[in-house]
């Protein structure tokens, strides 16, 4: 996930960034290599690289497991944070994640990448617009059945969460 967040980053061109941390330090390395961020921290710990470069904003895409303990750091470092979905493994993670957030006076935000397709914003358009009358119910199927294997395989309901 990394690399198409590093590829989104590049088209926008105002984006400093400072530090990648990975599990293995060499990845975080490669990463910076790839897309010659010769200035950028590589590092296999997120307190240190927060502690050294103090970034307005934490990119996270971490696996499901760490996102909770990735997300507080960052909250609790003053960063904003960018997560990837799921936002939490448990309900109870994601409540606790709301409260940092609120608690930090910083914005914690899970991409929903899909509701700004413009298939999608058209049929909201059309909803809108009563060009089908008043709507009385809906009903929504997600054809995709991507198999990536990891935590997608594991998390029950993962689109959900």
């Amino acid at each position: 996930m990394s690399k198409a967040w590093f590829e989104a980053a590049r088209t926008i061109g105002d984006i400093d960034i400072v530090g990648v941390v990975d599990l293995a330090k060499e990845r975080a390395e490669a990463r910076i290599a790839e897309f010659g961020l010769g200035a950028a921290i590589a590092s296999d710990s997120l307190s240190a690289v927060l502690a050294k470069t103090s970034p307005d904003l934490l990119f996270d895409v971490v696996v499901p497991a760490a996102r909770h303990a990735t997300v507080a750091a960052g909250l609790d470092a003053g960063c904003h944070v960018l997560s990837e979905k799921p936002m939490a493994e448990t309900m109870d993670e994601a409540r606790d994640l709301v409260w940092r957030a609120r608690g930090a006076g910083r914005i914690h935000a899970v991409v929903q990448n899909r509701r700004y397709l413009a298939q999608i914003r058209r049929i909201r358009q059309l909803v809108a617009s009563g060009a089908i009358g008043d709507v009385t119910s809906l009903h929504c199927d997600f054809f995709l059945g991507p198999h990536f294997g990891g935590f997608r395989e594991e998390m029950r309901h993962v689109l959900f969460l």
